[in-house]
């Protein structure tokens, strides 16, 4: 009965030939690639492997504000200055990260794996800003990304927040107790 449909099957669909069929993934127009394209302005990738790691989703809200606040500094040099990424406590202030929580949100993000610093120095008269490194983008020393966050474990998490007292248990009590809270 095959042989009647197809004559020349070898009893494999390679020798089957089918019509090539076109669909809207296969006409794109200068409109598509225009709505579906990356916009015109400064933007950043972000993949999914990162945005799914355990380093990007155990931060805390000062630490992702200052991982934004340093691609937005990467956004305005078009991405070239990674490695010389200059944020001041008075930009990162401005953002929305309180001043006493700024060291804390630098050294969460190191931790995670996510950003590298160099402190900056007074020397005389003048003031030099830290400079920041975002590990997940290339720079000009390396020339490639160094990807730190992906040795970041949930075991190393923990280990850094008890070492500096920064407690999970503290976060999850006090959400506990605004869940708990029901009106009478």
């Amino acid at each position: 009965m095959l042989d009647e449909k197809y004559p020349n099957d070898n009893s494999s669909n390679a020798s089957v030939r089918y019509d090539v069929q076109k669909g809207r993934a296969s006409k794109r127009t200068k409109q598509d690639r225009k709505l579906n394209g990356p916009p015109q302005n400064s933007w950043v990738w972000l993949t999914s492997e990162l945005l799914n790691s355990i380093a990007w989703r155990s931060m805390g809200i000062n630490c992702s504000r200052f991982i934004f606040r340093l691609l937005i500094e990467h956004c305005n040099h078009k991405g070239l200055e990674n490695g010389r990424l200059l944020s001041t406590y008075k930009q990162l202030n401005e953002y929305g990260l309180t001043k006493s929580k700024i060291r804390k949100a630098i050294d969460e993000a190191e931790v995670l794996g996510l950003v590298r610093h160099k402190r900056g120095r007074k020397i005389d008269a003048l003031n030099q800003p830290n400079s920041y490194r975002l590990t997940f983008y290339a720079d000009d020393e390396r020339g490639y990304a160094t990807n730190e966050w992906k040795s970041v474990t949930k075991e190393k998490i923990r280990k850094w927040r008890e070492e500096t007292g920064v407690n999970l248990q503290n976060r999850l009590n006090y959400k506990r107790n605004f869940k708990s809270k029901t009106p009478e």
